[in-house]
């Protein structure tokens, strides 16, 4: 009956309501949204792998960035590992379930939202970090933490880099959003998780680091194209 949207492809074992409302429904209206608003566009869909397991890594410039990472990626459903204090709001801790979210505690080595994110890994499917762990307080990208890495090692799922620009000057942190400006999102080429651990740690994190702050300066230099027009 669901053969059309392709659910185990996407998401396997995912379960047909979180794929066709959350990932069909929702992210489109999403997408409406911050088009409209933010004249959204986005780059690289095409380097999102169908299937397998991945670890989608990206910059955190505002709380726009989970479904401006979804909307990239949308064909392959996300959970995304979020901070632990989200969850104390019952609406949002619903809203962001409903997208798969796993809840970690902020600045320490949750094992039991490791172990839920290798599982989703192990069965298939794709989750969302943000390595920094927290919102940019400039617009820069900072230190990334090595949770994702423990993440890498452990299911060896492909990790694919996603670059963001324009959501910190849309919604910074302790303000209101805005509503108008540009935002730009850009998922480059997928990584072997084989190649980053024969690199090590150290420089695989930061392997990885430069790959998204490369995107993230390529979103940059779009909107300022954008701006001058």
């Amino acid at each position: 009956m669901f053969s059309l949207f392709q659910i185990n492809r996407r998401s396997p074992g995912a379960g047909a309501w979180r794929v066709l409302f959350w990932w069909i429904i929702m992210i489109m209206i999403l997408r409406i949204f911050f088009v409209l608003f933010y004249r959204l566009r986005r780059h690289g869909t095409e380097h999102v792998p169908r299937t397998g397991p991945i670890i989608v890594v990206a910059n955190h410039q505002s709380n726009f960035d989970p479904p401006i990472v979804g909307i990239v990626v949308m064909d392959r459903p996300v959970a995304g590992v979020a901070r632990a204090t989200l969850f104390k709001s019952k609406l949002l801790a619903a809203y962001i379930r409903g997208f798969g979210a796993i809840s970690l505690k902020r600045g320490e080595s949750d094992s039991v939202a490791i172990r839920k994110a290798i599982k989703e890994l192990h069965a298939g499917r794709c989750v969302m970090i943000f390595p920094e762990g927290t919102r940019s307080t400039d617009g820069k990208i900072g230190k990334f933490q090595r949770g994702f890495w423990l993440i890498m090692k452990r299911s060896k799922a492909l990790v694919l880099p996603v670059g963001i620009d324009g959501a910190f000057d849309a919604y910074p942190i302790g303000s209101r959003p805005k509503l108008r400006g540009h935002i730009e999102v850009i998922a480059g080429k997928p990584i072997q998780a084989e190649t980053l651990l024969e690199l090590g740690e150290v420089r695989g994190i930061e392997f990885i680091k430069n790959r998204v702050e490369e995107l993230h300066q390529q979103c940059k230099a779009n909107i300022t194209r954008r701006s001058k027009n």
